[in-house]
């Protein structure tokens, strides 16, 4: 786990983006920034803990298509 300072007007999903090329693992920013929780933007500079990528755990035959699931 690291800290970044996040810029003034940033909002989580912009954080995500920028630190994991995805805006999908909000939930684990927002985990590892449990007093922040209730932030949507952030107003002023400010530090966070980024915690390393999450592992994507999915169902991933399901999200295909039928041909391609297999017998």
């Amino acid at each position: 786990m690291r800290k970044y300072l996040v810029p003034q007007g940033f909002v989580w999903d912009q954080i995500s983006f920028l630190q994991y090329g995805d805006e999908q693992f909000i939930s684990a920013l927002l985990e590892a920034n449990p007093s922040l929780r209730h932030t949507v933007l952030f107003e002023e500079p400010t530090t966070i803990f980024i915690p390393d990528r999450p592992v994507i755990q999915s169902n991933s035959v399901s999200l295909l298509p039928p041909w391609k699931q297999g017998a």
